[in-house]
């Protein structure tokens, strides 16, 4: 059994394992979205921001930069990792820890940076009002993203998990 703990403050990820499968490490590939067993991205940003005060450009902001798409295409090696969405542009990041600045569609501008254990890639966004720290990881066959978003306007963390299993060639 996979025991796994995230310190968004610290930016740091740990994983230890029990009697199940060991961790793998992150592998390369195109993985498919399994909309079934994944959480309701939007039902979850709507949830941490109601009820405060004036939401909706930061309402409008989170959710252009947490969509959720079809396919995800992941290029892991010992010193980069990548991640491309369908409809957003490339992240491509040193797994050092220096960040690199990823710009969205819309104009939103990230400061992004990658840390891997050898199981797990934590990537933190940061943005002038928000962070948000996505964890890579497998989980048996399934490709498992996890999000935390921090927020001093947001009274708790929104968190989702989103599962993908790979695509079939």
């Amino acid at each position: 059994m996979l025991h796994w703990a995230l310190s968004a403050a610290a930016g740091v990820a740990t994983v230890t394992s029990g009697s199940a499968s060991p961790p793998q490490c992150v592998r390369s590939g195109i993985y498919v979205l399994d909309r079934e067993r994944s959480d309701d991205v939007q039902k979850a940003i709507t949830s941490g921001v109601s009820g405060l005060p004036n939401t909706d450009y930061f309402s409008r902001r989170l959710r252009k930069a947490n969509t959720v798409t079809d396919e995800i295409r992941i290029s892991n090696s010992p010193i980069r990792f990548s991640i491309k969405y369908e409809t957003r542009p490339q992240i491509l990041v040193l797994k050092s820890g220096e960040p690199t600045q990823w710009k969205l569609n819309d104009g939103q501008v990230f400061d992004v940076s990658a840390k891997a254990n050898g199981e797990a890639v934590l990537l933190k966004f940061h943005a002038a009002d928000n962070e948000r720290t996505t964890i890579y990881r497998i989980v048996g066959p399934q490709f498992v993203e996890e999000t935390t978003i921090i927020s001093p306007r947001l009274s708790t963390p929104i968190r989702y998990q989103l599962l993908y299993n790979q695509a079939k060639c």
